[in-house]
């Protein structure tokens, strides 16, 4: 189906369907890759959206103690608990708000966190709820996008909705951007009790197929709604064009291959 004709998707299911195995599965796994969950931990994943980064811990066959995944949007848990894992049976899927987590004191040895932080209402106050359900000496694995001028597929994206939906309509990716500076992330994490802090700018080489049809489903589920619904064929056309235009040399035609640049915090309880 065009997006002139295709029925509207729900947003946990387009973030799923669009951005995960884009975007979130990568980025997942690399946090892993620098976090090395070990046999008998217990494991947190805070704002987990669809449950990327908890399929992927499970997907390497610990023993774990356990695995415990929360977000506050009922919506991302529905598709969470559906996907599930068949690699874990397990897990807890829990909807709850970062500032008040429901577990004890000191309770996970592993935490992690991945392009959310900058969504929380109130950060500090986030940062130091997940200090306290951490053990003494536990990790912590977060990464939060940079900005716009180094991520040229969602400057793309914005200059493109901007344009073509209306002034201001790309502030819903500005604000995934909206925490890009390595000091202040250093900070925070000082600021609510955490120790051996490391930030470091990371850059991943992303790709997709068709770039057409990630700009029409990307476009079509920010975080903040649809933004192409409601606009006539046309409009849409004109703003998927914009946005491969606004690529550069990341598109070749039909694909796109683009850096995606986080930093990337590891640091202890």
């Amino acid at each position: 189906m065009s997006p002139k004709t295709a029925k509207p998707v729900a947003f946990a299911d387009r973030y799923q369907s669009v951005l995960v195995p884009v975007i979130f599965e990568h980025w997942a796994r690399e946090l892993i890759r620098r976090s090395a969950p070990q046999a008998g931990e217990h494991v947190l994943d805070l704002a987990c959206g669809t449950g990327v980064v908890t399929r992927e811990v499970a997907k390497l066959g610990l023993n774990l103690g356990s695995q415990v995944a929360v977000d506050h949007s009922a919506d991302m848990l529905k598709v969470a608990r559906r996907l599930g894992s068949p690699d874990a049976h397990d897990i807890e899927w829990l909807q709850a708000a970062v500032g008040a987590l429901p577990f004890e004191d000191g309770r996970f040895d592993l935490a992690y966190c991945q392009q959310a932080l900058q969504f929380f209402p109130d950060r500090l106050a986030a940062l130091g709820e997940l200090h306290r359900v951490m053990k003494k000496g536990g990790r912590v694995a977060f990464c939060v996008q940079q900005g716009l001028a180094v991520n040229p597929m969602l400057r793309a994206q914005a200059r493109a909705l901007d344009k073509h939906v209306g002034e201001g309509a790309g502030s819903a990716v500005r604000a995934i951007c909206g925490l890009p500076d390595g000091d202040e992330l250093r900070s925070l994490f000082e600021d609510a009790g955490f120790t051996d802090i490391e930030v470091e700018s990371v850059t991943l080489s992303l790709h997709h197929p068709d770039a057409r049809a990630f700009a029409a489903g990307a476009m079509g589920g920010m975080h903040t709604g649809d933004k192409l619904s409601g606009l006539d064929g046309d409009r849409i056309d004109a703003a998927i064009e914009e946005f491969l235009t606004g690529l550069g040399d990341c598109y070749d035609g039909t694909a796109m291959r683009f850096p995606h640049v986080s930093n990337v915090v590891l640091a202890t309880a």
